[in-house]
C-alpha cells in the first residue's frame, strides 16, 4: 500500500481536521439560531485560542476545527441577514479573503514556526485567533435575525426540543429534492477539487517542473482565486444572471479542463494554463451558496442550510485525497488521480441542473423579497413587539 500510505498519511490529520471543521457547521446552525452570529462567533475565539494550545503540546486538530466551522457558518449567515440588494458583492468580497489569506499568512506561519518551533508556533497561533474578538464584536444582530431567534426560541420551548434534536433536525430539510441535490453536487464537487488541491504540485513536479516552479503553480491558483470570487459577486448581482448558470458552467468548464489535463501537462505552458482554470473557477460556487440556500430555502432557513453545506463539501473534502491515494497506489498514476476529480466536478456541474429542474417544481418557499432591515444599534420594547407580530404571521 505504498502510494495509499504515501499519499494518505500526509493529508490524514488535515483530513480528520477538515471532517471536524465541516461537521461543526450543522452545530454552528443551531448555535445561530439559538444565540447569534456574534455569541457563536465569540466561541469560535475561544475554541480556536484554547485548540491551538492543546496543539502546542499534543498534536491534534480537533478543537480548533471546530472553532473554524462555526466560523465559517457565522459568517455566511451574517451576511445574508444584513445584506438585501447587494448580497452576492458582499459575499464575493467576503470570501475572496480566504485567498488573500492563504498567500499571506502562509509564508509568515511557515517562517514564525522556523524561528519559534512549533511550541511557540502554536502559541502565537492562539494570540491571532484571540486578536479576532474584536471582529466579532463588531456582528451587531439585525433586525431579521432577531426575528429568527425569537421564532426558533419560541418553536423550541413549543416543541422542547434539545441542541441534539435541533442538530437532527436540520435533516430533515433535505426531504426538499431541490437542496438535497444541491448538496449531493458540493460532496462530489469539494471531493474533487480536494484531490487537485493535493496532487496538482506533486503531479506539477512528477511532469519535470521544479519545486519552485510548482510552487509558483501555487500562487497563480491563489491569486485568481481571489479576483474570481470577487468578479462573480459583481457579475451575479445582475438579476438577468441565474446563480444556477454560473453553478453548471464554472463546474462544467472545470471539470472538463481536469479531465483533459494529462493530455496538455507535459509542457510547463500545460501545467500553468490549468492552473488559471483551477483559480478561476475552483471558488464561484462559494459566493452563489448564499443566495442559492435563500432561493431554494428562504431565508428563514439559511442557517440551517449553510450548516448541511458545509457537512457535504466537508464529507467530501476528506474522502476525496483518501481515494486518491487508493488509486495512486493501484494504479501508479497521478493521471488516474485527475480523471476521477475531473469526472467528480463534472458530475457536481450536471446535479446543478438537476437543481434547476427541482427547483421549478418544488414547493414555495417563504423568501426575503421584502427589504430586510439592516443593523439597527438597539431594539427597544417596541421593535421586539413588531418583531414578534411579524414572526407569529410568517410562521409557517
Amino acid at each position: 500500500m505504498t502510494g495509499w500510505g504515501g499519499e494518505a498519511t500526509l493529508v490524514d490529520m488535515e483530513d480528520r481536521s477538515l471532517l471536524v471543521l465541516f461537521l461543526s457547521g450543522i452545530l454552528a446552525s443551531v448555535l445561530i439560531k439559538r444565540f447569534s452570529c456574534r455569541v457563536t462567533m465569540f466561541i469560535r475565539v475561544f475554541l480556536m485560542s484554547v485548540g491551538f494550545i492543546i496543539c502546542a503540546f499534543v498534536f491534534f486538530g480537533g478543537v480548533h476545527s471546530i472553532g473554524s466551522g462555526l466560523v465559517y457558518s457565522s459568517a455566511y449567515i451574517i451576511i445574508g441577514y444584513n445584506f438585501h440588494h447587494n448580497r452576492k458583492i458582499a459575499n464575493g468580497i467576503a470570501v475572496s479573503g480566504v485567498g488573500i489569506g492563504t498567500l499571506v499568512l502562509a509564508p509568515v506561519a511557515e517562517a514564525a514556526r522556523k524561528e519559534y518551533g512549533n511550541t511557540g508556533f502554536f502559541f502565537i497561533l492562539a494570540g491571532i485567533a484571540l486578536q479576532e474578538a474584536l471582529f466579532c464584536s463588531l456582528f451587531f444582530p439585525s433586525e431579521l435575525e432577531t426575528r429568527q431567534k425569537i421564532r426558533y426560541q419560541n418553536m423550541t420551548c413549543k416543541n422542547n426540543m434539545t441542541v441534539l434534536n435541533n442538530m437532527l433536525e436540520s435533516f430533515r430539510i433535505l426531504k426538499h429534492k431541490s437542496l438535497l441535490c444541491l448538496c449531493v453536487s458540493l460532496f462530489f464537487s469539494n471531493l474533487g477539487i480536494s484531490l487537485v488541491y493535493v496532487h496538482l504540485p506533486r503531479y506539477a513536479i512528477e511532469k519535470g517542473s521544479s519545486s519552485m516552479d510548482a510552487s509558483f503553480l501555487v500562487s497563480v491558483y491563489g491569486i485568481l482565486d481571489f479576483i474570481s470570487r470577487i468578479l462573480v459577486g459583481f457579475a451575479t448581482q445582475d438579476e438577468n444572471i441565474d446563480e444556477i448558470v454560473i453553478y453548471f458552467g464554472t463546474f462544467g468548464l472545470l471539470g472538463l479542463s481536469t479531465l483533459f489535463f494529462p493530455l496538455y501537462a507535459s509542457t510547463y505552458g500545460g501545467r500553468l494554463t490549468y492552473a488559471v482554470f483551477f483559480g478561476l473557477y475552483s471558488g464561484c460556487y462559494t459566493v452563489l451558496i448564499n443566495s442559492l440556500i435563500i432561493h431554494l430555502l428562504g431565508i428563514e432557513n439559511l442557517a440551517t442550510g449553510l450548516g448541511l453545506y458545509l457537512f457535504f463539501s466537508g464529507c467530501g473534502s476528506t474522502i476525496g485525497p483518501v481515494i486518491a491515494g487508493a488509486i495512486i497506489d493501484y494504479t501508479g498514476s497521478y493521471e488516474n488521480s485527475f480523471l476521477f476529480a475531473g469526472s467528480c466536478i463534472t458530475v457536481a456541474s450536471i446535479l446543478g441542473i438537476v437543481v434547476q429542474r427541482f427547483k421549478k417544481t418544488a414547493k414555495p418557499f417563504p423568501t426575503d423579497d421584502r427589504v430586510i432591515p439592516t443593523v439597527s444599534g438597539t431594539v427597544t420594547m417596541e421593535t421586539v413587539t413588531e418583531i414578534v407580530t411579524h414572526s407569529n404571521k410568517d410562521d409557517y
